[in-house]
């Protein structure tokens, strides 16, 4: 029985080797092993010099097809390693970009706009033989100054001495959509795929912990309103977190000092000293006298890789909430006959 199955370059100098290396494999064994057709099979090893040549010059290695088409053929080299240069400046691409691209090469090829379109059709296929995904651009790593990450981390430990490892504090804030749904939905086939308006309803949430991850602080949650809503019978003090507003629902400089002192206070009645390691926002600004607290701002630009909090914690809170809100759209659905009467 015959298989249908692309091996990427990889794969079929894999294959080769197998072929060449005394293992004395036959066309049957290649094909059985590799879970291709003999034909296939016998292909890859006929080809052998051009796909160990294609390997050796460091083509794509996750690539499965080669266009019969020298020409086009040219304009998918060109354009794919243009595409890698620039993805490794950390450039990000749309597939418009990546059509565009193709055009250019090709009419400088001598192709016209009739000719080579550079079509949805040519797109799909080129991306399926670089194995090029799209993807959501996720934080702010790519714009870290590493030289800056490197010092700091020679200077950590001059800036360390002095405190138990259970007095060394990291606060960050982050923003939290809670009432955003999912923006794409599994639907029926040829079932249209409608939507309402998106909540930007939001909260910060600001959390302390200990370097050791054992002692968290009570979190912040800061709204537009002092009293919401949803809080109309319920004693904001009783709450598992300190509940703060204002019309923004952003932290800012007299909250944050706020804090800095109902900290401060709890610190001097336990005859504690602590240290606090926060970034450099603009609303965290120290106008107050503090005994007990000693406060380090990490480098500008450098969040990402030297704030503790940055390293999965704040991802692990927002997967948490996300779990528990999962959980109440479900319970929701039983009595809602629309998505607008699923109240979050």
């Amino acid at each position: 029985m015959s298989h249908r199955k692309a091996l990427t370059l990889e794969e079929k100098v894999a294959l080769i080797k197998d072929n060449q290396n005394g293992h004395g494999l036959s066309v049957r064994q290649l094909a059985d092993n590799y879970k291709i057709s003999k034909i296939s099979a016998a292909n890859i090893r006929r080809r052998s010099e051009e796909f160990l040549a294609d390997y050796s010059s460091n083509s794509n290695k996750g690539i499965k097809r080669k266009l019969k088409d020298e020409n086009r053929q040219k304009i998918d080299e060109i354009v794919f390693e243009w595409f890698a240069q620039q993805r490794a400046k950390q450039i990000p691409f749309s597939d418009p970009i990546l059509q565009e691209k193709a055009r250019q090469v090709a009419e400088q090829l001598g192709y016209t706009t009739e000719t080579f379109k550079a079509s949805n059709g040519w797109l799909e296929k080129f991306r399926s033989r670089h194995a090029i995904s799209f993807r959501t651009i996720n934080g702010e790593s790519a714009s870290v100054d590493d030289s800056a990450v490197e010092e700091w981390v020679q200077r950590l430990s001059t800036k360390l001495d002095g405190f138990n490892e259970n007095d060394v504090f990291n606060a960050d804030e982050t923003g939290l959509f809670y009432r955003a749904t999912p923006d794409r939905s599994l639907v029926l086939s040829k079932e249209e795929c409608k939507g309402g308006k998106k909540s930007k309803e939001r909260l910060t949430v600001f959390l302390c912990s200990y370097l050791t991850g054992t002692e968290k602080l009570k979190p912040v949650v800061i709204g537009s309103s002092q009293r919401p809503r949803c809080l109309k019978n319920i004693t904001t003090s009783k709450l598992p977190v300190t509940w703060l507003s204002n019309r923004t629902a952003w932290m800012t400089c007299n909250l944050f000092t706020d804090w800095l002192i109902l900290i401060n206070s709890q610190m001097e009645k336990k005859n504690r000293k602590i240290l606090l390691f926060i970034d450099n926002a603009p609303c965290y600004i120290i106008n107050h006298d503090l005994s007990n607290f000693k406060i380090v701002f990490v480098p500008p630009n450098t969040t990402s890789k030297c704030q503790p909090l940055d390293q999965g914690v704040i991802h692990s809170f927002k997967c948490y909430y996300r779990q528990k809100l999962v959980k109440h759209i479900i319970a929701q659905c039983t009595l809602a006959q629309t998505a607008d009467q699923i109240s979050i």
